[in-house]
C-alpha cells in the first residue's frame, strides 16, 4: 500500500513540475495520511484453589404474625331526629364513618341531602366500627 501511495505522489509531483516548467512558481506540497489498524488477542488463564470449611446452618426465626388492628369505633349520635340530612352527614363524616346509607320513609331515592330531614338512625347512641354502614332514615 505504501509503494502505491509513493508512486502516485511521485507521478503527481512530476505532473505538477512538468506543467510549470516555463514559469518560476513554488512547488506544491503533497501530504500523505496513512491509517494503520492493529488487532491483538489476549488469552488469560487463571487457576484458583478454594478450600471449603463446614458452615453451621443459619437459624431463622419464624415471623410472628402481627395482631390484627382493632377496628376504629365511634358513637353514633343519639339526637339526630329532626336534623337536616346534610348536617348529619357532615357530623358522621367528621366522626370517621365512611359508609352512610340514607333510607327514605316514602321509598323515594335520596339525592340531595339538604332537601331531607332525619326521622331516625339505626343504633343511635351505640358504639360502632367506622367501617360498618350507618343507616339513616329520612323524609321530605
Amino acid at each position: 500500500m505504501k509503494s502505491i501511495a509513493t508512486l502516485a505522489s511521485g507521478a503527481l509531483l512530476c505532473f505538477a513540475l512538468s506543467s510549470c516548467a516555463g514559469s518560476p512558481q513554488a512547488v506544491p506540497t503533497v501530504t500523505h495520511t496513512v491509517t494503520e489498524t492493529a488487532t491483538a488477542t489476549v488469552i488469560v488463564t487463571a487457576t484458583a484453589t478454594v478450600t471449603a470449611e463446614p458452615v453451621a446452618p443459619a437459624v431463622v426465626a419464624a415471623p410472628v404474625p402481627a395482631a390484627p388492628a382493632a377496628p376504629a369505633i365511634a358513637v353514633i349520635p343519639a339526637n339526630a331526629a329532626g336534623m337536616n340530612a346534610e348536617a348529619l352527614d357532615d357530623e358522621l363524616s367528621a366522626l370517621g364513618f365512611k359508609k352512610i346509607v340514607y333510607n327514605a320513609d316514602t321509598g323515594k331515592t335520596v339525592l340531595l341531602l339538604s332537601n331531607w330531614t332525619v326521622t331516625g338512625i339505626d343504633n343511635a347512641g351505640a358504639e360502632q366500627a367506622l367501617d360498618k354502614a350507618v343507616v339513616v332514615h329520612v323524609t321530605k
